[in-house]
C-alpha cells in the first residue's frame, strides 16, 4: 500500500510541474487571441465608419431652390446651399460613427478624394456629373501582449477605404 501512495504522489507532482511549465504559454496564447480579436474589431469598426463617411459624401445633404457652392479657394465650408458636403463634415461623420466603438481616430488620418474644392467646382460647372468619392482612414493599433506585438509588428497599421458614386 505504501508503494501505491508514493506512485500516486509522484504522478500528482509531475502533473503540477507540467502545468507550471505550460501555464505561461497558455496565458500568452489566450492574451494573443484577445489582442487579435481586438484588432479585428477595430478593423471592422473603421471599415464601417469609412463606408458611412463615403455614403454621406455621396448623398446630397441639401436640396434648396437655389443651390450654389462656395468655390473661392480655399473655401472652409462649401456653403449651406451646396449639395456637396465639406471635407470637415465628412471627417466628423466618420469620427461620430467611431464614437460608439471607442476608437480614437485622428481626423488628420482621414482622407477624402476628390477634395472639397473639386467637388464644389464639379457641381457648379453646370450639370453635376456622377463621379466617385473615396474616403480612407488609417489607424495605428497597439497590442497589449508584448510577444504578439513583436511577432506581428507593434503598432499594427489598420487601413480601410470606401468609394461611392455621387448622387448630386
Amino acid at each position: 500500500m505504501i508503494q501505491i501512495n508514493s506512485r500516486s504522489r509522484r504522478k500528482k507532482g509531475q502533473a503540477l510541474a507540467e502545468m507550471a511549465v505550460m501555464a505561461p504559454f497558455l496565458v500568452i496564447c489566450i492574451m494573443g487571441m484577445l489582442d487579435l480579436g481586438r484588432a479585428f474589431y477595430y478593423q471592422i469598426a473603421i471599415t464601417n465608419a469609412v463606408r458611412e463617411g463615403a455614403r454621406y459624401a455621396a448623398q446630397p445633404f441639401y436640396y434648396g431652390l437655389n443651390p450654389i457652392c462656395n468655390t473661392i479657394p480655399p473655401a472652409a465650408y462649401p456653403g449651406p446651399n451646396c449639395p456637396a458636403p465639406g471635407d470637415q463634415a465628412i471627417k466628423d461623420r466618420v469620427i461620430q460613427e467611431l464614437a460608439g466603438a471607442n476608437v480614437n481616430l485622428d481626423p488628420n488620418n482621414i482622407l477624402v478624394n476628390p477634395d472639397q474644392g473639386t467637388r464644389s467646382a464639379n457641381y457648379t460647372n453646370g450639370a453635376p456629373p456622377s463621379y466617385e468619392v473615396d474616403v480612407s482612414a488609417t489607424y495605428q493599433f497597439s497590442f497589449i501582449t508584448p510577444i504578439i506585438g513583436d511577432l506581428i509588428g507593434n503598432p499594427l497599421t489598420l487601413k480601410s477605404s470606401a468609394s461611392m458614386r455621387t448622387e448630386y
